[in-house]
């Protein structure tokens, strides 16, 4: 038996906990991103970087929500002016051929990651999935890279170029390497993911949740006839937090019960705007 009282106030520490350390994992990937724009050859047009390789990561590691939430940041950080893109900063950057590879990791990213791990991010993806997420990342960021790429050598630059060099010159040549990044990424975030999953608490089963609040208090409240009994405590139960219910199979128990909680819930070769 655990107290409620006792049982809710130790949620909630850990959801604190959660959001820490999840605005931690997005400062760092902020951070990585920009080094990796910095670690570059030019080749061409569009030079050779990691930056490519550390959005892939960000998309499997961080997820949808914070994934995007990073390309947010790090995007919005150059664009009033500080020097962390490839070429620079600044507003006038989106007159650079190759910012459209910038406005792709808006859409890639997310939607890498959904298709890597799911919606809710699922805790123990499978390789295949985390592959296919990434690779989709790639195609995206292609997509959005060359045409931009395209519309403004050809309608800004004056800088004629058919679509079939675009695609050589933004994409074709670095297909290996990013592909090989891919797999690299796919096979750190498969080790990776469960951890951070586990301690940003993405889905804690009732077994999980009476750990954390055992505690002096409610094991001396053990015998109080208002103690809250948690019985069948298997993986049949789940906090979902972002439902914030806890369910058992199905049946919902409300927020009633006192059992709500917050409402939260690489590439060498890569491309880079």
């Amino acid at each position: 038996m655990i107290n409620k009282s006792t049982l809710d106030k130790n949620i909630k520490l850990q959801k604190r906990k959660s959001r820490t350390l999840r605005l931690v994992l997005i400062a760092i990937f902020v951070a990585l991103i920009a080094v990796g724009a910095f670690i570059k050859f030019p080749i061409g047009i569009v030079p050779v970087s990691m930056q490519c390789a550390m959005c892939v990561l960000c998309a499997l590691i961080l997820g949808a929500k914070d994934g995007v939430a990073t390309i947010a940041i790090y995007l919005i950080m150059g664009l009033i002016g500080i020097p962390i893109f490839t070429a620079g900063g600044g507003f006038t950057y989106v007159l650079q051929p190759t910012f459209g590879y910038l406005l792709g990791y808006i859409v890639a990213v997310p939607v890498g990651a959904i298709v890597a791990r799911g919606v809710h991010n699922t805790a123990r993806p499978k390789l295949w999935r985390l592959l296919l997420g990434a690779l989709t990342v790639l195609a995206i960021l292609y997509t959005f890279g060359v045409f931009y790429m395209y519309l403004m050598l050809n309608y800004y630059m004056g800088s004629a170029i058919d679509m079939s060099k675009a695609w050589l010159t933004g994409a074709a040549v670095f297909l290996p390497t990013d592909c090989m990044w891919c797999v690299v990424a796919s096979l750190i975030a498969y080790k990776v993911v469960p951890l951070v999953h586990k301690y940003t608490l993405g889905r804690l089963s009732v077994t999980q949740t009476e750990e954390y609040a055992r505690t002096p208090e409610a094991d001396s409240d053990e015998s109080d006839d208002n103690s809250y009994a948690l019985n069948n405590c298997d993986d049949n139960y789940e906090l979902n937090n972002d439902n914030n219910v806890v369910s058992d199979n199905g049946n919902v128990l409300s927020e009633n019960d006192n059992l709500s909680s917050d409402n939260d819930n690489i590439s060498s070769g890569g491309i880079v705007g």
